[in-house]
Formats: structure tokens, sequence, C-alpha cells
């Protein structure tokens, strides 16, 4: 999953870029570097986004065993609710 929230996150950050040089009516291949700059802090954006959605995951499973609840699980292959296998 890492690298797919990395190139949607990328691919959102450049496309945002583009879009705000699209709405001041500038060239889109205006200051090319935070095209490149915006993919990579897209990127980090959509890494991070992974890892707070983990964390809340597990905050609830263990919030969910404190009230003798089961673990939250899901069907969804990219991203198991359960850390029990």
């Amino acid at each position: 999953m890492g690298l797919t929230a990395a190139l949607i996150g990328g691919f959102s950050g450049t496309s945002i870029h583009m879009m705000t040089n699209a709405m001041r009516k500038v060239p889109l291949s205006r200051s090319p570097w935070m095209h490149v700059g915006g993919f990579f802090f897209g990127a980090y954006v959509g890494n991070k986004y992974v890892q707070i959605e983990k964390s809340l995951v597990e905050d609830i499973n263990q919030i969910r065993a404190d009230r003798g609840m089961p673990p939250m699980v899901g069907t969804n292959a990219w991203i198991r609710y359960s850390s029990e296998e």
C-alpha cells in the first residue's frame, strides 16, 4: 500500500500545483520545481495517511478489547484491520 499511496499522493500534489497555475492563467510549466516539490510532499502525506489510519485502527481494537468486544475486522485486502493472524 505504501507505493500506491505515495503515487496517488504525488499525483495529487502535482495536480494541485498545475490546477493553481491554470486558475491563475499562467503557463502550466511555470516553476517546474514546484511540480517536483508537490509530488514529494503529496507522497509524504499519502504515506503518513496510511500510518495514521493503521494506528487509529489499532487504537480502536484496543478500546474494543477493553470493553470485551471482538476486534474490528474487515475483508479489505489493502488494509488488514486486525493484527491477529
